[in-house]
């Protein structure tokens, strides 16, 4: 009985920390919220939130915080669907409403209970904003806040102590930079020992006393990750809770399976998992199990059955939501997609089954008709696919008609290092992670077929989409190189969708540690992090989830199909600045838009590009060695070969009359690197180059 409350209170622990994150993520949006310029994609995470508050709510048993939540859910559910924009009252009503929660959560931290005085009052002025009625945001009166006295602060001694995961992630990141610099150590050695003449009996000695060194290291490292493990079951009871009161709203008798598991997962995921598992049960329990009189039609049993299955494969976390229920309706989710995108209708008519399932996993689509406490809003699934994929996870469904659904999640057992295979193209290198990776072949030019649309492989008896390369990372080539006969592909699959990707050389596998985007680099499509060679290069980890989603509406169905498209204009690029890894972020994000970019160290080397070769636009920066950007610029308006070609200043000088004296020698754009994003200097090249 005491384990049972221990682990209850470890499960309130974690909601009100999770519940917190939350709420400190929609004060954000709050703030955020005049400013934003996409209101789409603002309301969508909105309610992306939302809903995975409500969801854990739910699962605690925490009903007023879901009350409240779900009609908050439908004020801003309206105003997406009118196309409508989030006005200053909307924002007053979600800043009042977090507000109440996150005085809901600090009396539950007290108490154990969400009960909150005018809790009625509350939700009766939400729903009058749901109905579109007038209503107040005022909720609470103004409350003294006292400190605490002193003689309540205690201290009690411990044998354990806590430590915050993001100290655990910065220790890890200080031995990722010591086993680097160990790397580059031994390379170095490797080195001398060709060009000294000291014995090789030192040398040898030195190198083994590094081997040493290497060794503790890795194995220091990983006891340092076995830190962040906690067991798979920890979240378990909460999730038979929550599948047993949605089944009696539902009026559905479900069992709930799951074997007992030994399976340790990363803290960072596992804090994670019960949001996305809770709508995947949801998912099964309504649209998959049927009612009892449907189960008796179709001779099943009386009571339906949900399961959940965890296994490990190395260093990845298999786990599968099933249930035994009617399968899915394809014909439902074609007719849904005509209605809601009727300019695709022809398009969504001839779609196969896998390319109909990533309907599922957009925001807004839902199969139901109405809208339920549960369902109908077309949130569950999206929420599954965002986090899923934020945990470095993929997705992957099966049905059969009659018999039910799969769902499973491929997660790694650790978000501190994973497994990738490394690919060269061109003179770059980049990496793919491995659980995207279905399979990697040499194929024969001769093998790829051509239709109107592009490049296809007979694979398995599938027909399989081809790419370059360069077309998943903003170019488009689209073709194998001519002097080869055979051409290195690799088969990433996705959301039950494949795509093949010929490179022009598979290096090879390894763990890595990787690391998020840099500031600059955040809004890159289809990255999702970097790690580091040896020499502290970046490498670039592309987000595979983003970039199959690039080529969604291609299927193959037969060659009449297919309409050949226009390419867009490729516009060149020069990108002057001496700092690599400046250079490296702004020839990734204009090669995302299909820029042709090559780049220079300071302005001497950029003169003597541009003498080699046309440019439709310089992006330089201003501090350089040797010759620095102002005199690039006076050197390029003095001349009459260079002197139209557009100039982009990007520089972290960010004096007053900085911006006025580089207009005044000539350059179309300044931009301060401290407040360089993506969109800006997409947007100003934009401006520059269409007039």
């Amino acid at each position: 009985m005491e384990s049972i409350l221990q682990e209850k209170n470890n499960f309130i622990k974690d909601y009100i920390v999770e519940s917190r994150e939350y709420l400190n993520s929609l004060d954000e949006f709050c703030l955020n919220a005049e400013k934003s310029e996409g209101d789409e994609e603002f309301l969508k995470e909105l309610l992306r939130i939302l809903h995975s508050l409500k969801g854990t709510s739910r699962m605690m048993g925490f009903s007023n915080i879901e009350q409240i939540i779900h009609e908050t859910e439908t004020v801003f559910k309206n105003i997406q669907n009118n196309h409508s924009r989030a006005n200053r009252n909307d924002i007053n009503l979600l800043i009042s409403v977090i507000s109440v929660i996150r005085k809901a959560v600090d009396t539950i931290e007290q108490n154990q209970t969400d009960q909150i005085a005018n809790f009625d009052f509350i939700l009766e002025n939400v729903k009058k904003a749901a109905n579109d009625e007038d209503y107040t945001t005022n909720f609470f009166p103004r409350e003294n806040q006292n400190s605490p006295s002193e003689e309540n602060l205690t201290f009690h001694d411990s044998d354990t102590i806590k430590i915050n995961i993001s100290q655990i992630n910065s220790i890890l990141q200080y031995f990722d930079k010591l086993i680097m610099r160990q790397i580059k150590l031994k390379k170095e050695i490797e080195q001398l020992k060709e060009q000294s003449e000291i014995s090789n009996l030192n040398f040898r000695e030195v190198t083994e006393s590094i081997d040493v060194i290497e060794k503790q290291t890795f194995d220091i490292q990983e006891k340092i990750i076995s830190l962040r493990m906690l067991p798979f079951d920890m979240i378990l009871m909460p999730l038979k809770h929550s599948i047993a009161e949605e089944s009696l709203k539902l009026n559905k008798n479900v069992e709930f399976e799951i074997p007992h598991s030994e399976i340790t997962i990363d803290k960072s995921i596992l804090e994670k998992l019960p949001k996305i598992l809770i709508h995947l049960v949801r998912n099964a329990i309504d649209h998959g199990i049927e009612t009892p009189q449907e189960r008796k039609k179709a001779k099943k049993s009386k009571n339906g059955k949900v399961s959940i299955s965890v296994t490990q494969n190395s260093n990845r976390i298999l786990v599968t939501v099933s249930d035994d229920g009617r399968g899915i309706d394809f014909s439902k989710i074609q007719k849904k997609a005509i209605s809601k995108y009727p300019e695709r209708a022809n398009e969504i008519s001839k779609m196969q089954q896998n390319d109909l399932l990533q309907f599922l996993f957009e925001s807004g689509f839902s199969t139901k008709d109405t809208i339920s406490e549960l369902s109908g809003r077309g949130v569950g699934l999206d929420v599954v696919r965002t986090e899923t994929e934020r945990l470095k996870g993929k997705i992957s469904i099966s049905t059969e008609s009659g018999k039910g659904t799969s769902f499973e999640l491929s997660l790694p057992s650790s978000l501190a290092t994973q497994d990738g295979l490394f690919i060269r193209q061109s003179k770059n290198i980049f990496l793919i992670l491995s659980h995207y990776i279905k399979e990697i072949i040499t194929v024969p030019k001769a093998a790829f077929l051509k239709m109107q649309k592009g490049l296809v492989l007979n694979l398995h008896k599938e027909l399989i989409p081809v790419y370059d390369f360069d077309e998943i990372i903003g170019k488009l080539s689209g073709t194998p190189s001519e002097s080869k006969s055979e051409v290195p592909v690799i088969v990433i699959e996705y959301l039950n969708k494949k795509i093949a990707v010929m490179a022009d050389e598979i290096l090879y596998y390894k763990t890595v540690v990787i690391k998020p985007l840099p500031h600059l680099m955040k809004k890159v499509q289809g990255l999702q992090g970097v790690v580091f060679d040896e020499n502290y290069k970046i490498i670039p980890v592309l987000n595979i989830p983003n970039c199959i989603r690039r080529f969604k509406s291609v299927s193959i169905y037969s060659e009449k199909n297919f309409q050949v498209q226009k390419a867009p204009k490729i516009y060149s690029a020069l990108v002057v600045d001496d700092s690599h890894t400046t250079r490296n972020i702004e020839k990734i994000i204009l090669e995302s838009e299909n820029y042709a970019v090559d780049t220079a160290c300071d302005g001497i080397e950029a003169l003597e590009k541009l003498k080699t070769r046309h440019f439709d636009l310089v992006i330089t920066d201003i501090k350089m060695p040797r010759m620095d950007g102002f005199v690039l610029l006076h050197n390029m308006r003095h001349s009459e070969e260079f002197k139209n070609i557009p100039v982009i200043v990007i520089s972290s000088v960010f004096e007053n009359d900085t911006e006025e004296k580089v207009r005044k020698m000539g350059a179309q754009g300044y931009i301060v690197k401290s407040d360089f994003e993506r969109e800006n200097l997409i947007q100003k090249a934009r401006e520059i180059l269409n007039g």
